[in-house]
């Protein structure tokens, strides 16, 4: 019996790691998408822009308050695994206070089982899709 088992659990072990990490990627970039339909709801709400910014090495993203430069408080995240976001628009995405994006482009975020794109319009839309 045990020997049965410790096979199986031997062809199961890496399939289920990938699976792990396909749910892991999954999870950060719905964390974007979460994240910047936070920010469009915060401007409207508050009628005041907010600031979307991106670390460099694309693990780690937040909010600020485009006049001071304050970061919101609970607005900082980090990417879970090896997911990152790996291309964005060249600027910073701004939301105004009617709902609408400048610039618009794309969010990919990428880890070792694939990527996800986040695509934000001009009007301030926000879909997710699977490349």
């Amino acid at each position: 019996m045990f020997a049965i088992t410790a096979i199986i659990v031997t062809f199961a072990a890496p399939g289920f790691a990938r699976f792990q990490k396909g749910w892991s990627l999954w999870g950060s970039a719905r964390m974007v998408e979460t994240s910047l339909q936070w920010g469009r709801m915060r401007a409207i709400s508050t009628n005041s822009p907010v600031l979307f910014e991106i670390s460099e090495d694309g693990r780690q993203f937040m909010w600020r308050d485009p006049s001071t430069g304050d970061i919101f408080a609970a607005t900082v995240w980090f990417m879970t695994g090896d997911a990152r976001i790996v291309s964005s628009p060249k600027t910073s995405l701004r939301f105004y206070p009617r709902g609408n994006a400048v610039p618009s482009g794309t969010y990919r975020v990428e880890g070792e089982t694939g990527s996800y794109s986040i695509i934000v319009t001009p009007g301030g839309r926000i879909r997710f899709q699977k490349n």
